[in-house]
């Protein structure tokens, strides 16, 4: 079933109250935290969000942003999650070349020993 735009928005208010992130700021501070820990999260939120550093202070302090910020927090979580799957294949392709030279490298040493 799919809900209509009031319906989900609705529901997105309720989740953020829910979890204490009603205002813009709790959430740019949640996604900074969640996306690149605690220390030094405000540089690399800002420039994930393609914004500077004291813009984003500025919407952290109450300031009305002119554009859709929490559709900016999105893609960027969209973009972090998109790179982390890159990275799990890379990572998995390597293992996978590592084992299969790990085997030759040990039939090649009991053929040197023999």
């Amino acid at each position: 079933m799919t809900q209509t735009p009031k319906t989900l928005a609705q529901s997105m208010k309720a989740l953020r109250e829910s979890a204490g992130l009603a205002t813009l700021s709790q959430r740019l501070e949640y996604v900074g935290v969640e996306l690149f820990g605690p220390h030094g999260w405000t540089g690399r939120l800002a420039k994930g969000l393609g914004i500077g550093r004291t813009m984003l202070w500025h919407y952290r302090n109450g300031d009305r942003p002119d554009r859709d910020v929490d559709g900016m927090l999105l893609d960027l979580i969209d973009r972090e999650r998109d790179a982390a799957a890159a990275r799990v294949t890379a990572l998995t392709a390597l293992r996978n070349r590592m084992l299969v030279l790990i085997g030759r490298a040990r039939r090649q040493e009991k053929r040197d020993a023999a």
